[in-house]
């Protein structure tokens, strides 16, 4: 008994399965007009005036229809109207439904409603068992904030999510976005891109290949050959964050800002910018280029800093920390270091070092002033120091209060002006380029003047205390001025150099 109950409750849990897979049956709900009609050995029952059908969930409106007797199937036509779940309307000029499969075809003036979008195409269809519409032929949606066209398309109802492909615009009030494969999610306001795509705004242009933006907070999240552009400025990175109601870009991993203005470009791991204070920060292995006509400035420090004064039309540059830069004719360190647009002025801050061809150039503070997008002059403040090396043992130097140089249009040393506290060391040579003596001058203000980066003259004022010694009569001690130190080890010797401390 036991086991024939055990095959009895088997075999009813078998029919009770086989019978749920049976598909309903569709059910003529009204129709004003009925009349039978033979069609190819079948009977069609021909509907007109206020049709109304139900199936499950499901009911069907239309002007007139064909029902065939033998066939679980409609053709409906004019003014088609499919409620779903009483949340989604569908509608539609025509009407082909497959009563076995729960699948509707609707051609012509197709539109599909619910409680938060409207959709509108010439050809839908739409699966009642997975509540899914596809399109095929573009079409537009419509929701309270945005509307989105595209040439393919399918709604998934009952996660309210769209995806959409080929030819997909967005156009919201804020930006217009054109993608290759997009979803959107209803529910989240959520909208994730898949290919190229771009945002464009009156404050930037957004290109990416995958990510996300999420159109009810405004923040948005690129991956994949991303980039923003704005007025001034392009930035790269291989993940950007962008939120747009702060007005704030942050971007990761080889990041490249690009001043299109300045012609200077950063570089580094870590980059935030401030759209509204016009303003980006990048730090781990920054890295900063000046393009010049014939040559490049390129300089590392922990963090970069630019800013933008769009009124008076002045950008500005913060170098923090270990400040390491080469040019080919120009290399420097320091601790920090600004540069502003407004009177193309470096400033040079804590222990600066410039180096220029075989001169060294130290002091508390350096500026350094450009002309025509070349060096014009170099001023040093307080313990001023200048060395150049004219052999592997001998040195030239100058020491000063405050110290000007001054470059011609090759960007050489030509001058130099020493104010307050003037000293001086320089080996005399003769016609034939050997050391003849060393001169040792105090004074209180000179004037010096080099011929290929080596001193040709030196003009004194003020009582100037001056002595030529023969070579070999001072030691190696008072061949050197106070404070003398040769730093040709710190000189970066290239532009990967300044990544070195």
């Amino acid at each position: 008994m036991k086991r024939l109950l055990k095959y009895f409750l088997i075999y009813v849990g078998l029919v009770t399965q086989i019978y749920a897979q049976q598909p309903s049956k569709i059910n003529l709900v009204h129709s004003d007009n009925l009349e039978y009609d033979e069609q190819k050995g079948g009977k069609v029952r021909k509907l007109n005036g206020h049709v109304e059908f139900a199936q499950d969930s499901a009911v069907m409106f239309c002007d007139s229809a064909h029902f065939p007797t033998e066939k679980n199937f409609i053709y409906a036509y004019s003014r088609v109207h499919i409620i779903k779940n009483d949340s989604i309307h569908i509608y539609g000029d025509q009407l082909n439904y497959d009563g076995d499969k729960k699948f509707a075809e609707l051609f012509r003036y197709c539109k599909l409603l619910d409680n938060k979008m409207t959709l509108t195409t010439e050809y839908m269809t739409y699966d009642m068992n997975t509540n899914i519409a596809n399109y095929n032929n573009n079409a537009k949606i419509v929701d309270k904030d945005n509307t989105l066209t595209s040439k393919i398309g399918c709604f998934y109802a009952n996660e309210n999510i769209f995806v959409f492909t080929k030819d997909v615009v967005l156009v919201n009030p804020k930006y217009v976005i054109h993608s290759d494969t997009l979803k959107y999610d209803m529910t989240t306001k959520i909208v994730y891109f898949f290919g190229p795509t771009t945002i464009t705004s009156k404050e930037n242009l957004i290109y990416c290949e995958n990510g996300w933006y999420d159109t009810e907070k405004d923040v948005s999240s690129f991956k994949e050959n991303a980039f923003i552009i704005t007025k001034e400025q392009k930035m790269w990175g291989d993940s950007l964050y962008y939120d747009r109601k702060n007005g704030i870009g942050k971007a990761f991993r080889n990041v490249i800002i690009k001043d299109t203005v300045q012609k200077i470009i950063v570089s580094g791991n870590i980059g935030v910018y401030h759209e509204k204070e016009d303003e980006s920060i990048v730090t781990d292995s920054a890295m900063m280029i000046q393009i010049f006509t014939n040559d490049s400035l390129f300089m590392h420090a922990d963090t970069l800093k630019s800013t933008f004064d769009s009124i008076n039309n002045i950008r500005r540059m913060f170098a923090y920390h270990h400040v390491r830069f080469f040019k080919e004719d120009l290399q420097g360190k320091c601790d920090s270091l600004t540069y502003s647009s407004e009177d193309s002025v470096t400033r040079m801050y804590r222990q600066p070092v410039i180096w220029s061809k075989e001169s060294q150039m130290t002091g508390d503070t350096i500026t350094i002033t450009m002309k025509n997008k070349r060096i014009d002059k170099m001023d040093i403040y307080h313990n001023s120091f200048i060395i150049s090396q004219t052999d592997t043992f001998r040195f030239d130097q100058i020491k000063g209060r405050n110290v000007t140089g001054y470059f011609d249009d090759s960007s050489h040393l030509y001058k130099i002006k020493v104010a307050g506290n003037g000293q001086t060391i320089y080996y005399g040579k003769d016609k034939e380029e050997k050391f003849v003596g060393v001169n040792r001058a105090d004074c209180s203000d000179i004037w010096i003047y080099l011929t290929n980066n080596k001193v040709s003259s030196i003009k004194f004022l003020n009582r100037p205390d001056a002595t030529f010694y023969p070579m070999n009569e001072l030691s190696a001690q008072e061949l050197k001025l106070k404070d003398f130190k040769w730093l040709i080890e710190l000189k970066p010797k290239d532009r990967l150099d300044i990544f070195k401390e």
